[in-house]
């Protein structure tokens, strides 16, 4: 299983947010902000943090597929 986190900086560049001001807001650390941007696994509630800033959704800032 693979993941991708493309619908996530899509929604960011839609809410025209920098990944400094997103891992502010969601009070992510700069490794956490390192393994999303090379789509690997982080904690539920980092996601959940993300879902609470965009309003919407896990399925809405990840894919998870088989690869």
């Amino acid at each position: 299983m693979a993941i991708s986190y493309d619908k996530l900086w899509k929604l960011m560049k839609q809410n025209k947010m920098k990944k400094g001001h997103l891992a502010k807001a969601a009070e992510i650390s700069a490794y956490t902000m390192t393994k999303l941007n090379k789509d690997e696994p982080v904690q539920m509630e980092v996601m959940l943090r993300l879902c609470k800033v965009f309003h919407c959704d896990i399925g809405d800032l990840m894919e998870v597929y088989e690869d």
